[in-house]
């Protein structure tokens, strides 16, 4: 994963947390620690893609497009196919890696990824 998917992920959780309210861009940047300029420009592609809505003016800020439970992470990380290199094996290797990635992929939801955050991060509470 990129870190441009990483990202993305860390602002679609932010704000399927904060569902059904609106953040500003500063604020997920903050609680993300996003470089604020990159995740607006990461948002506007969001938003393309119909993943979040956005709002401008004193009201506005940015909420979740969709329920967290109909994104799925399939649509959300493209894996980067380079040249092909190597030999048969290799090359038939790499298709069996990209192969299983995408129907892992493809039972997983953002709902997943908010399921597994709230779990991890209550576990922190309870180290010493």
């Amino acid at each position: 994963m990129n870190s441009a998917d990483a990202y993305r992920l860390e602002a679609l959780l932010e704000l399927a947390a904060a569902s059904p309210t609106s953040l500003t861009v500063r604020e997920i940047a903050r609680r993300r620690r996003i470089p604020a300029t990159f995740l607006a420009r990461l948002l506007g592609e969001l938003a393309r893609d119909g993943l979040v809505v956005t709002a401008r003016g004193p009201r506005g800020g940015v909420r979740i497009g969709a329920p967290p439970g109909e994104i799925r992470l399939a649509a959300l990380l493209r894996r980067e196919v380079g040249p092909e290199t190597g030999g048969a094996a290799v090359r038939w290797l790499e298709r069996q890696l990209a192969d299983a990635e995408r129907q892992a992929l493809a039972r997983l939801t953002l709902a997943t990824l908010l399921e597994v955050e709230r779990q991890r991060g209550d576990a922190f509470g309870y180290e010493i």
